[in-house]
């Protein structure tokens, strides 16, 4: 019997689980259709806001995995959320592409620039490829006048080809460093995302849930009181991952290969 066949539903990470980069782990478009095919439950999270659920959803759906944008939440979601409960009708700066400042316009804040970032009522940091000194000065001034601080994630990594790169974490560093602040995190392992991906399980009693960050997927599972599977394809793998299952203190209930070795 398939290990996958132990549960019937899974909250599932997308990088360094489904895909690296731009590349499709091998085998796993195919364990994904199998556990759709098989009636699985499948609610995918993921700490990152770059792309819009849409996106994902199309971008899963050129892997021959088709679910709706419903089926996918992104820390991004849930940061907007709390953004707007720190600063209720108020202006944010946001460190972060368009997806993740269009989810905070969409919760009624006025998105403020780097020009006027003591308007700002709170900052909110994610993963940001064009961040520099500028961006980090901006957000500094605004937490400097009282601004509330809102990050996506503090993974400090994120896999891709040829080696791990830079995550929100490694930024959140720099601006909790030079402001002082400590930010409220909305992503994994916190419970917001846990709690807002189970409330789109239509049914699923049985949940487990699959990541490769032992940090964030696994701790932020078994805090949320599930079964957690690891995968050895991302960050804790054994191709030059940043963490190490072996020294870890946090244990999943079960480690895989890979998500094909689920449905094998």
């Amino acid at each position: 019997m398939p290990l996958s066949d132990n549960y019937d539903g899974f909250l599932i990470d997308l990088d360094g689980v489904v895909w690296t980069g731009r590349e499709p782990v091998p085998g796993s478009p195919e364990a994904l259709a199998t556990m759709l095919e098989a009636g699985k439950e499948i609610v995918f999270v993921t700490n990152n806001p770059s792309k819009r659920p849409e996106e994902y959803a199309e971008r899963l759906a050129g892997m021959g995995v088709q679910v709706g944008p419903e089926r996918i939440v992104t820390a991004g979601i849930v940061t907007a959320r709390l953004a707007a409960e720190a600063a209720p009708g108020g202006a944010a700066l946001v460190l972060g592409f368009e997806p993740l400042k269009e989810l905070v316009a969409g919760e009624g804040l006025r998105l403020v620039d780097f020009e006027e970032p003591t308007e700002a009522a709170v900052v909110v940091v994610s993963g940001w490829r064009e961040f520099d000194y500028m961006s980090l000065l901006a957000a500094k001034r605004a937490l400097d006048a009282g601004a509330a601080l809102v990050a996506t994630s503090h993974d400090a990594t994120m896999p891709m080809p040829g080696g791990e790169w830079p995550g929100t974490g490694a930024i959140l560093a720099a601006v909790e460093v030079a402001s002082g602040k400590k930010a409220e995190i909305a992503g994994k392992p916190e419970r917001h995302l846990f709690d807002l991906a189970l409330s789109r399980m239509n049914g699923a009693k049985r949940v487990a849930m699959i990541g490769d960050r032992l940090s964030s997927d696994i701790a932020g599972g078994q805090g949320a009181g599930l079964d957690t599977i690891l995968v050895l394809s991302g960050t804790s793998g054994p191709g030059g991952g940043s963490e190490d299952p072996a020294t870890s203190d946090v244990k999943p209930t079960l480690t895989v290969a890979n998500l094909a070795a689920l449905v094998a």
